[in-house]
This record gives C-alpha cells, structure tokens and sequence, in this order.
C-alpha cells in the first residue's frame, strides 16, 4: 500500500476545510462573545510578545553601538582619577 504523499494530504485538507457540511447544533448568543474575547485575547497576546521582542532586539542593536562608540573613544571616567583641584603637591 503506498503512503499518502503531502499532496494528497494538503487536498484531503482542502476538501475537508472549504466543502460545508450540515452542522445539526445549536450555537446560543453566547458563543459569539466568546469568540470576539478570545480572538481580541489572542490579538493582545500577540502584540505583548511582538513588543517583547522588538523591545530586545533594539537592545541589541543601540546597546552595542552606544559601546562600541564609548570603548573607541578612550574617554572612560573611571580610566583616571578626577582632578577636584585638591591635589598637593
């Protein structure tokens, strides 16, 4: 017997998809706020993890330049003591 190939399995999926069918069930008011609350939770889920991760992407990208400019600058505060004028001597 021979396997079913990706091409029959994405027709098989197509026909059972898009081909209607009697659905005999009762679908109360009810269920279209379920519906739009969990389409706008997923939209809202979506968007949080999008923001999380332009949010560390642009980390990445100004975080490193902002170092490479300070490093090659050779300016560092901590690289030698302040002169506060008190020195002696």
């Amino acid at each position: 017997m021979n396997r079913p190939t990706r091409r029959d399995l994405s027709i098989a999926a197509t026909v059972f998809v898009f081909v209607p069918t009697a659905a005999h069930a009762y679908v109360d008011p009810g269920s279209a706020g379920f519906v739009i609350t969990s389409v706008l939770g997923a939209l809202a889920a979506g968007g949080y993890i999008i923001r999380g991760y332009w949010s560390r992407l642009k980390r990445r990208v100004f975080h490193s330049d902002r170092k490479a400019v300070a490093d090659g600058d050779g300016s560092n505060s901590t690289d030698a003591p302040a002169d506060d004028g008190s020195a002696q001597g």
